[in-house]
């Protein structure tokens, strides 16, 4: 079984699939990376947040891209 564009509708299902990860992925590791340098600079919770909404932008993007279908640079 293909989608409209030829491809086989299980590759394009797991393509959907990854959403969920791509979106929390992000958040994690920029979150967690804010969260060590506050403890570092004492900081807190400064870099937590700037990491969070960060990881949450680059997130979103990724979502964006993968939804309207565009390559990665």
């Amino acid at each position: 079984m293909t989608d409209p564009q030829g491809r086989p509708a299980l590759l394009e299902a797991m393509k959907y699939a990854q959403i969920g990860t791509m979106l929390v992925a992000p958040m994690g590791v920029l979150g967690g990376i804010g969260y060590w340098l506050d403890r570092r600079l004492g900081s807190a919770p400064w870099l937590l947040l700037l990491g969070l909404i960060l990881g949450m932008a680059a997130g979103f993007v990724s979502f964006l891209r993968l939804v309207l279908d565009r390559p990665e640079r």
